[in-house]
């Protein structure tokens, strides 16, 4: 278990070669004592309080996977939140990965473009939430409900097709896609 984190870890952070564990009494005084963990390098070792949101929030994601017992389905709100835009890519890789690793459905929440971009190859997992004129929550699926009506439109009036995922980012942006707010 410790070494799959440690090796998933340098993965997506290549900075960090091993994960530290260290007993610490408490200030206390009460004869307690905890376990403080860090990250280090060769010559360095960072202990959590010093570390970014977006490693200890890759690290607690590395943690629910690694379990003896990981669930099923894994609910991730922005996982684009406190990951540097070049150190996307590969946690988004990552994540992919685990649906089919360790057979893990991954419902996920953003309002990344670099995010939505990774998506390009699999517009029928995107899933688009917009409100109508009433104010009522409106899901509608990338592929099915908004390029595949665009593609057959453009068709019968013969105009070239557009190949929507190839910046869906822009697309969305644009407003194409929905999910803007007015």
């Amino acid at each position: 278990l410790y070494r799959n984190l440690e090796q998933d870890l340098s993965k997506c952070i290549p900075e960090f070669i091993d994960i530290n564990l260290k007993t610490v009494t408490s200030p206390d005084n009460d004869k307690r004592s905890y376990k403080k963990w860090g990250l280090g390098n060769e010559t360095d070792k960072y202990w959590s309080d010093t570390l970014s949101e977006g490693v200890l929030y890759f690290l607690a994601l590395l943690c629910i996977v690694h379990q003896p017992n990981p669930p099923k389905l894994l609910l991730l709100e922005e996982p684009e939140k406190g990951i540097h835009p070049r150190r996307l890519k590969e946690v988004i890789d990552f994540i992919f990965q685990l649906t089919e690793d360790k057979d893990i459905q991954v419902i996920m929440t953003t309002h990344s473009e670099r995010v939505l971009d990774e998506f390009e190859d699999i517009p029928e997992a995107v899933f688009i939430f917009d409100k109508d004129e009433e104010g009522a929550t409106q899901v509608k699926n990338l592929l099915r409900d908004i390029i595949e009506p665009s593609d057959k439109l453009m068709e019968e009036n013969n105009v070239p097709k557009i190949k929507f995922t190839k910046s869906l980012s822009s697309h969305w942006v644009t407003g194409f896609m929905g999910g803007v707010p007015r």
